[in-house]
């Protein structure tokens, strides 16, 4: 490609590529997401190279078009530049990608590739729709503005809610959030270090004190664990999960209004989460009645090489 040159990224450019992945997401999730230290962590993960598990794209005036990154072996993101948004460059950033994940491909088994794209952002849409990429699932991310405090949850007779402790409930809940996960048609077990990565509880960030666990007795019945993007002052239901027993009692909904109510006193009055637009189990309609709106909608792509 002659308007573009290509390179791995490198530890300086990490300020540059912060910026582009904040823009792109910003059009695709309404919200920054990313921060300086979640990259810091993704490119000192035992399964990223950063010399052969990312691209960064130049421009002749010098200024960074693009970047792509492939974390583990098959989970693909693209994030170009507001001035560089073209089919062009995001193909040969794919491509690359393609590449990169072939390479950590073993045995004769199928091995599938996973990429995102906001519904507004028709460029990587039409790059994933045109280089074999389909998509069976759209996530919408939902808000909630609080002017006012939230309603006080009410809870099922014989449930009361605690906070996580951290260094005593980490298995637990563990066990609690996978098991709830497997209604989720998208969802792959993950083992205890991958879900504690996962959830950044290796992050310094890490706050332990906005996880819930809804609890008969001493058995995790359900669990909110949720994130404050602090760069945004956005508290994120980044896990909200009940188990099979415990469903249709109203735990959901009653760990989410504490979730509000927590969030509010500690002045954060935005709370967001992303959900499965065609959840088994109807969670879009749970989070309308408790006052959240959908604000952006995005689709997951998915090949087999």
């Amino acid at each position: 490609m002659e308007r573009y040159s290509f390179r791995p990224a490198s530890h300086e450019d990490i300020n540059t590529i912060h910026q582009l992945i904040t823009q792109q997401n910003i059009l695709d999730f309404g919200d920054p997401l990313t921060t300086i230290e979640d990259i810091k962590r993704t490119w000192s993960g035992l399964t990223f190279n950063l010399e052969t598990d990312s691209q960064l794209a130049i421009a002749h005036n010098g200024e960074a078009a693009g970047y792509a990154e492939l974390r583990g072996k098959e989970d693909l993101f693209i994030y170009l530049s507001p001035n560089h948004q073209n089919l062009e460059l995001s193909n040969h950033l794919l491509e690359f990608l393609n590449n990169s994940a072939r390479t950590k491909k073993t045995g004769a088994a199928p091995m599938e590739l996973w990429g995102r794209a906001g519904f507004r952002n028709q460029v990587l849409i039409d790059m994933f729709m045109s280089n074999g990429f389909t998509s069976d699932i759209s996530f919408l991310v939902m808000e909630i503005e609080m002017v006012k405090a939230p309603h006080i949850p009410q809870w099922p007779e014989g449930i009361q809610v605690r906070p996580f402790v951290k260094g005593r409930d980490e298995q637990a809940t563990y066990q609690a959030d996978e098991e709830a996960a497997k209604d989720k048609g998208y969802h792959a077990p993950l083992s205890f270090e991958a879900w504690a990565s996962r959830m950044g509880m290796d992050k310094e960030s890490f706050d332990s004190s906005i996880w819930f666990l809804a609890c008969e007795k001493k058995e995790i019945a359900g669990a909110a664990l949720n994130v404050l993007k602090q760069n945004t002052q956005t508290g994120w239901v980044d896990h909200l999960s009940v188990r099979r027993e415990w469903r249709n009692k109203g735990i959901g909904r009653a760990l989410l209004l504490h979730t509000f109510v927590e969030f509010f006193k500690r002045g954060i009055h935005t709370v967001k989460l992303s959900v499965d637009s065609k959840s088994l189990t109807h969670a879009p309609r749970l989070y309308e009645s408790v006052g959240m709106r959908t604000v952006q909608k995005y689709h997951v792509y998915k090949k087999v090489i």
